[in-house]
């Protein structure tokens, strides 16, 4: 992970912790709930301490869905953050294909 996604993270998690994301409109049908999110972590490190037993996901917010390690789009969408597979399912995530 480079500094522009580190930062491009930051930002993205500032706007939705303080309710402006709220205010815009959303161009996913879904309305978004930050408190349906799984625990998010800044990097698979991090994600794998807090889950050492768990497999950890890039969790995509906006398409409500999870890319293992393997997959072309793990860390690489535009929205997005490390998380552990089994609570990303738990909250609604599915993994991709």
């Amino acid at each position: 992970m480079n500094k522009s996604m580190i930062a491009g993270l930051c930002a993205t998690a500032a706007v939705l912790l303080s309710g402006a994301a709220s205010a815009a409109p959303t161009p996913h049908p879904q309305v978004f709930n930050p408190q349906a999110l799984p625990s998010l972590y800044v990097s698979a490190a991090q994600a794998q301490t807090a889950c050492p037993t768990d497999q950890v996901v890039w969790a995509n917010w906006e398409a409500r869905t999870s890319h293992l390690p393997a997959d072309k789009y793990y860390g690489r969408t535009k929205v997005g953050a490390y998380a552990c597979e089994a609570d990303a399912a738990r909250s609604g995530f599915t993994l991709s294909n």
